[in-house]
């Protein structure tokens, strides 16, 4: 009849014992302190999976369990203020003008003159009020106010002698 150690892996001493334990995984018997505990990557941490195991059982903790972190959006700045981009995309303006039916087709034909407005131009826009086809064809006149003294420029208020220009808005 044979012999067989009951010792398996581990080793005895006389003079420095040690305890044996099985391996959980392959249920050879070691020494305890040889064994170590297995790790695995769970969220964004290892965690012990309870487990003690001999050196060639135990694996490297897996990467592809390991949580992705994403760094937190960057702080939002108070009071923001956005381009109105409908606003800034419009360049052109037309004037009313005296519409007109197209005879053959019958469709509207909206009459005016257009206008470019250019992006850094602060203009103000005047309005006369006057119907189209009047006889008040300069902004900022009326032909109800007094003429000068000498009677040849009527339309212009309190005796200017050329139209009101108009500047940025303040």
């Amino acid at each position: 009849m044979g012999y067989a150690s009951q010792a398996g892996r581990a080793k005895t001493s006389a003079t420095s014992p040690q305890a044996h334990a099985i391996c959980d995984r392959c249920g050879f018997r070691y020494n305890h302190v040889d064994l170590k505990w297995q790790f695995d990557w769970a969220g964004a941490s290892l965690i012990n999976k309870r487990l003690l195991v001999c050196s060639p059982c135990n694996d490297v903790p897996q990467e592809q369990l390991r949580a992705i972190v994403i760094p937190a959006d960057p702080v939002p700045i108070q009071n923001p203020r956005i381009q109105d981009f409908v606003t800034a995309e419009q360049n052109t303006r037309t004037t009313s003008g005296t519409n007109t039916v197209d005879p053959v087709t019958g469709i509207p034909v909206i009459r005016g003159a257009t206008r470019i407005t250019q992006a850094y131009n602060t203009r103000v826009t005047q309005q006369t009020g006057e119907p189209p086809n009047g006889l008040n064809t300069q902004p900022g006149t009326s032909p109800t106010v007094p003429a000068d003294a000498g009677g040849n420029d009527p339309g212009l208020p309190y005796n200017n002698t050329t139209v009101p220009q108009t500047g940025p808005l303040t």
